[in-house]
C-alpha cells in the first residue's frame, strides 16, 4: 500500500466512542440532516440507494493510488505461483468482482438493512449502498441484491460464506424470491487465515487492517452497536448514529481490497 493511500485512509477511519463520532460528523462540511440527503443518493422509492466514486471518500489521489495499485498487481502477479488461484483471479480481473458486506439487526434469521457493494470500473471505484429506512424495506433491498448479482462474474467477502450469503439467501426465501445464481465466491478470511493466523491474535477485519493493512479507524461505530442504532433509527428518525454505520460498512468494503492485495504479496514482505 502507497503512503498517500494509508494516509488519506487514516484520515477516514481506532474507535474513539461516542465523543469522536460527534467530533467527526461536526467536522464534516454540511452534514446531511436526513439520509435522503446524503451525497450520491440515485433512488429513494421502495429502498433508499446511495451510489458514489470512493474518491467521495478518499479523496482523488487515494483512489488513483488504489486503482494503480491493483493494476499494477494484476500485472506482476502473472509471473508467480504463490498466490491461491482465488485471490490471483480477483486481482487478475478485479472488474468482474463485486465486492459485499452486509448490516443486519443481529445474527442469522435477523433482516439485513443495509447492504454494501464495491465495483472497480474503469479507473474508478464506485460504492453502492442500499438501506432499508424501515422494517418494510427490506423486500426492496433484496430484491436489489438480485439485480447485483446478475452483472457480477465474482463475489468477494469477508465471512460471507458463513454469514452474508447465507442470510441474503434466507431472506430472499422469505420474501417469496427464487433461489439466485450466485457466481464463484472468494470469502478473503479463509486466505487471511491460512495466511496469518499464526503471527496474529486473531483474524477479525479490523485486526487485518490494523496489523496487515497499517491504519486504524478514526470515528467508528463498534459492530456490536450497530443492531440497536438502527432500530432507534427506525423508532425516532434520528440520523446522528445511523449515518456512521454507513461509513463502517464503506471502510469495511475498502479493507476487503487492502486485504486482497496483501494477500498477493510475498510470504516475506513485511506486512
Amino acid at each position: 500500500m502507497t503512503d498517500d493511500f494509508r494516509e488519506r485512509l487514516a484520515e477516514i477511519g481506532p474507535d474513539r466512542g461516542k465523543r469522536e463520532r460527534a467530533r467527526v460528523r461536526e467536522k464534516q462540511a454540511k452534514p446531511p440532516r436526513t439520509i435522503d440527503e446524503m451525497k450520491g443518493v440515485v433512488r429513494k422509492e421502495g429502498v433508499l440507494v446511495v451510489e458514489r466514486s470512493l474518491a467521495d471518500l478518499i479523496g482523488d489521489e487515494a483512489l488513483t493510488s488504489l486503482v494503480s495499485e491493483l493494476e499494477r498487481t494484476s500485472r506482476t502477479i502473472l509471473a508467480r505461483d504463490d498466490v491461491a488461484e482465488e485471490v490471483r483471479e480477483l486481482l487478475q480481473n478485479p472488474d468482474r468482482a463485486l465486492f459485499i458486506d452486509t448490516e443486519t439487526t443481529g445474527l442469522a434469521g435477523n433482516m439485513v438493512f443495509l447492504l454494501g457493494a464495491m465495483r472497480v470500473e474503469r479507473g474508478d471505484v464506485r460504492l453502492t449502498q442500499v438501506f432499508a429506512r424501515d422494517y418494510r424495506e427490506e423486500r426492496a433491498l433484496v430484491e436489489s441484491w438480485l439485480a447485483m448479482l446478475e452483472g457480477a462474474g465474482m463475489l468477494v467477502s469477508f465471512n460471507g460464506k458463513s454469514f452474508d450469503l447465507p442470510v441474503l439467501r434466507d431472506r430472499l426465501g422469505l420474501h417469496g424470491f427464487e433461489p439466485p445464481r450466485e457466481p464463484p465466491h472468494l470469502d478473503l478470511l479463509h486466505h487471511a487465515r491460512r495466511r496469518w493466523q499464526e503471527v496474529l491474535p486473531d483474524c477479525r477485519l479490523q485486526t487485518l487492517e490494523w496489523r496487515i493493512c497499517g491504519r486504524r479507524r478514526a470515528g467508528d461505530i463498534p459492530g456490536e452497536e450497530i443492531p440497536a442504532v438502527y432500530h432507534h433509527f427506525v423508532r425516532t428518525g434520528d440520523t446522528r448514529d445511523i449515518l456512521t454505520v454507513f461509513h463502517h460498512n464503506a471502510l469495511d468494503l475498502i479493507t476487503l481490497a487492502e486485504v486482497a492485495l496483501k494477500l498477493a504479496a510475498p510470504e516475506d514482505d513485511p506486512a
